[in-house]
């Protein structure tokens, strides 16, 4: 197993002058960023000085990861893979999502191309206030064509600003269009038997053109020896496709698997380069063979797209660290970007919002006031729901250590206590003329705890946010009307 790496061992190996440059206020705080993989060396000016320039090469060698990290793209945009240190997310948080690319082939007509292009580049949506978009497009010499495969190259860097993929197996072609590509590129694909002609393509261009090569074969050992012959020639930029088989997804798998223990667990250089995998092979075998959900549907695309999602979601949860579709249809996408997401989230923090008051739509001082907690899945699905059932209320967030309903209500954080600090701290009271609050189905065990630290009087809602809106149309009317005669307030 790999040593384990202490911010002490860092620390050892700064100038510990303390001089807040870093912009932390120790030389033992920056070595725990640095750890934490939220700060880089280069924030310090002081190990650039020819005194401390074995020192800053020994800590760049304990801090970089068992599977290197590396980037293709412009200085607008990054498509970053890699970086991984262990083998489950339990250990220590993924830190470099799976950048996802879609295809063009440049066999598309200028105009088809242009608007593909854009089409990627502009996809977006949104889950807890993230907006979750593709990565990179992947340009594919399906022509044959050095001419084609150019100008489609021209016309992608033209009308966007994302990074590329240039896809064909034929060196000579590749060298063709690295003479046009503007950008640092990922170039698809070398093989055991084409590799030491894209060396020698890459070794005439290096010191105009930067690219990351990717190495193609479905043997281990083969990988491993194409990439030692890589670094051996100066090409330190790699990434390995173990092949995508989508009739035998089984296989890939166990390849991913393979080559990930080998270079954390075996500390194997020659291994630890990021995985490259081809969701695409799916949805192109789908068109033309059976799958195992053909039966269910008659439409054949329809039936490629979601075989496509299925083995992208599969090649997630196992080491992909780079992946490449077809399909663009949002229904096919979503899942596979709420996956990533959530393999990508900080175990060791939960997602949270800042707590507070939230007016949602244009609420005064009849409006009602509905308790919530900060889990942030929690909150924007509440807010989703709100706004899009015209619902005007003001949105009490609570302090649950981003936990949900359920979850904090027994854990004790859902409780009359963080109620009664909330309701202080937001002045709620000052902007409204009632002293209700509308509880969740799933807090109604706390209501007697809210009410006697509160003194508010509390009402038990929906279980499901996407309900508050017919709630509150069929009751809060009377509700308020109930409270005030009650309560004796005109």
């Amino acid at each position: 197993m790999p040593k384990k790496i202490s911010a002490m061992d860092i620390y050892k190996l700064l100038p510990k002058a303390n001089c807040k440059k870093c912009g932390y206020p120790s030389c033992m705080a920056f070595a725990a960023k640095l750890l934490e993989k939220e700060a880089t060396l280069d924030q310090c000016p002081i190990l650039d000085t020819p005194k401390f320039k074995k020192n800053k090469e020994k800590i760049l060698e304990l801090i970089s990861p068992p599977v290197k990290e590396v980037w293709f793209g412009n200085d607008e945009r990054k498509a970053v893979m890699g970086g991984d240190e262990v083998m489950y997310r339990y250990q220590l948080s993924f830190f470099n999502p799976t950048p996802i690319g879609i295809d063009i082939s440049d066999e598309l007509s200028e105009e088809e191309i242009k608007n593909r292009a854009k089409e990627i580049e502009n996809f977006v949506f949104e889950r807890t206030g993230e907006k979750l978009k593709l990565d990179f497009i992947v340009i594919r010499n399906a022509s044959g064509n050095a001419e084609k495969f150019k100008k489609a190259i021209e016309i992608v860097e033209k009308e966007t600003k994302m990074p590329i993929c240039i896809a064909s197996l034929n060196p000579e072609v590749i060298k063709e269009a690295l003479k046009v590509v503007k950008s640092k590129p990922m170039v698809y694909a070398a093989t055991k038997e084409t590799l030491n002609d894209f060396i020698k393509v890459i070794k005439e261009l290096k010191k105009e053109k930067d690219v990351v090569l990717v190495l193609s074969s479905n043997n281990v050992k083969d990988l491993k020896n194409m990439a030692a012959k890589c670094l051996a020639n100066g090409i330190e930029d790699l990434v390995l496709e173990p092949h995508t088989y989508p009739e035998n997804i089984a296989e890939t798998l166990d390849l991913n698997v393979m080559i990930r223990r080998s270079a954390i667990e075996r500390e194997d250089k020659y291994l630890g380069f990021p995985i490259l995998n081809l969701p695409i092979n799916a949805y192109y075998y789908a068109l033309k063979n059976d799958c195992p959900i053909s039966g269910f549907f008659e439409d054949k695309e329809v039936v490629a797209k979601m075989f496509e999602a299925t083995i992208a979601a599969t090649l997630l949860n196992r080491y992909a660290d780079a992946l490449i579709m077809h399909g663009m249809d949002i229904w096919e996408l979503m899942p596979v970007l709420t996956l990533r997401q959530c393999i990508y989230t900080d175990p060791r923090k939960p997602q949270a919002v800042e707590p507070g008051l939230y007016p949602i739509g244009n609420p005064d001082e009849n409006s009602p006031v509905i308790l919530t907690t900060n889990f942030s899945l929690t909150f924007y699905t509440v807010t989703g729901d709100f706004e899009k059932d015209n619902v005007t209320c003001w949105l009490l967030v609570m302090d649950t250590g981003g936990k949900a309903v359920d979850v904090s209500v027994a854990g004790g954080q859902y409780c009359g206590e963080n109620a009664k600090k909330l309701i202080e701290e937001t002045g709620i009271a000052e902007k409204v003329n009632h002293r209700i609050i509308i509880l969740p189905a799933l807090a109604a065990s706390t209501r007697g705890d809210i009410e006697d630290k509160t003194g508010w009087t509390c009402v038990i809602g929906t279980r499901d946010s996407s309900q508050v809106g017919e709630f509150l149309r069929k009751n809060w009317d009377r509700i308020l009307k109930e409270w005030k005669e009650k309560n004796k307030i005109n």
